[in-house]
């Protein structure tokens, strides 16, 4: 006789039923755990538009142009204009004028960092059963031991507090080089440091919780000190710095490569969202208030892209990106709805069945439905970001960008058509430019002061803004 389990008594007793229910409980919950994915997060530094296979450049990236045709290729993720503020946008889900990073990037000088009032992405991933580890530049604050990486969510730490090393590593010399909370000396070349430590995190990684790894490489935007074997293929370019910058995107496609076996041979892969983008667009020469030019002869290529990284045009911000999880993402899916980093701190906690609850609410979005079946977000518009000097806002298709400082000028550009932005279209759009003016002015009502600002005027530094700011 079939049991009808919808009835108590079926079972003879309610203990027994009682029984039953625990015993299935307690046999989902690993089951669910098991669900979750392993999130392995790449962010490169200043990586050019073109300067992917996938995007048609001529620089060999075989490890992320295979993830790109094996999962989705993101062709509208917006970041910010800068490594800080990208990096405090991702890990908190909010925008970063809402806590005061929205100017520059840190220097190692600084005595600031994201604040700790905070919720960062590891902290949630870690009180819901993750194991967490940071890579890499971290840029969020080395002045003070709280704002360091393993007081923000993360279990290990290995890497440049300050971003304040140089591409090879050596044993002789100081470098602000950490693993955990103890200053190391290494020799090496980074890119390649990191795929190493990320493989062992990997190989010992316990998979009964899930793993949050997140690499912050500091290639291609420190392309000097390339070692040779990844310089040779490129001995025909005659530009030094471009060879050297192609060099780069080649060790940082290597070093993904690396990781990417690594999770293969754990067994990992399979149960892995891996996502890639570059921190900023890239970096291209700069004229600034003076009149003079970059000196560090960027070698980034952006293709039609305007302008370039610390820009509010489209070169600076957005910017190369793949997610790629087997048999969850659908090969060569391309996603052309505008993105915002932000939305990747929703996204990340809602696979991992993380609490989304939180004082200070997310301005992201959960972008899944996006990028795994092709629907779309409801939302009204994506700050691009605001200060004191400038600000840009997308909505649909349109994009105004409002230059306060002087000469003062409004653009607003139809990106659809016109991705480029060779066309200012504010003359003969004024009630759209009214209608996006007046969203910028509601952010930039809630913005908080700059702590970058703060810092500059507390140390007597002239504080002054440029429509193209040089490198961090």
């Amino acid at each position: 006789m079939d049991l009808d389990l919808t009835r108590p008594w079926a079972l003879g007793n309610g203990r027994a039923w009682c029984a039953l229910l625990i015993a299935l409980a307690c046999t989902a919950v690993p089951m669910l755990a098991a669900a979750r994915p392993n999130i392995v997060y790449l962010l490169a530094d200043d990586l050019g538009w073109n300067d992917v296979g996938f995007h048609g450049g001529n620089i060999r990236t075989p490890t992320l142009d295979s993830l790109a045709a094996g999962g989705a290729a993101l062709n509208a993720l917006y970041s910010q204009p800068f490594s800080t503020q990208t990096r405090a946008a991702l890990l908190t889900g909010r925008y970063p004028m809402r806590y005061g990073l929205q100017t520059l990037s840190l220097e190692p000088s600084s005595r600031y960092g994201l604040p700790t009032e905070e919720r960062t992405l590891p902290q949630a991933l870690k009180a819901s059963g993750y194991r967490t580890a940071f890579l890499g530049h971290w840029l969020l604050g080395h002045a003070r031991r709280e704002y360091w990486p393993g007081q923000r969510g993360f279990d290990l730490f290995y890497g440049s507090l300050s971003g304040g090393v140089d591409p090879q590593l050596r044993k002789n010399a100081s470098a602000d080089w950490y693993r955990n909370d103890r200053h190391v000396k290494e020799d090496g070349y980074v890119t390649d440091l990191l795929a190493r430590e990320a493989d062992r995190i990997i190989s010992a990684h316990d998979r009964s919780a899930p793993l949050f790894l997140m690499a912050a490489f500091n290639t291609p935007a420190q392309f000097h000190g390339v070692p040779r074997s990844y310089l040779d293929p490129y001995r025909n370019v005659p530009d030094d710095a471009r060879r050297s910058y192609a060099a780069a995107v080649t060790a940082l496609d290597s070093a993904v490569g690396s990781i990417v076996a690594a999770l293969d041979k754990r067994g990992m892969l399979d149960n892995t969202l891996i996502v890639f983008h570059s921190d900023n667009g890239g970096a291209v020469p700069l004229r600034y208030i003076t009149g003079d030019r970059d000196t560090d002869r960027p070698a980034a290529d952006n293709g039609s892209k305007r302008e370039g990284r610390g820009s509010l045009y489209e070169g600076g911000l957005r910017v190369v990106a793949l997610a790629s999880w087997p048999g969850r993402i659908p090969p060569r899916t391309i996603v052309t709805q505008p993105l915002h980093v932000t939305d990747m701190y929703v996204t990340l906690l809602t696979l991992a069945g993380a609490a989304l609850e939180q004082p200070r609410k997310p301005d992201g979005k959960n972008a899944w439905p996006v990028i795994a079946e092709g629907k779309r977000i409801d939302r009204n518009d994506i700050l691009l970001n605001v200060d004191d000097f400038s600000g840009a806002i997308r909505a649909e298709e349109w994009k105004l960008i409002l230059h306060a400082s002087l000469p003062s000028r409004i653009e607003l550009f139809d990106i659809d058509n016109d991705p480029e932005e060779s066309h200012n279209q504010a003359s003969r759009h004024p009630d759209r430019v009214k209608e996006l003016t007046a969203k910028l002015n509601e952010y930039a009502y809630d913005m908080v002061p700059s702590l970058n600002q703060e810092e500059s005027i507390a140390a007597g530094r002239p504080v002054f803004w440029r429509a193209n700011p040089p490198r961090r």
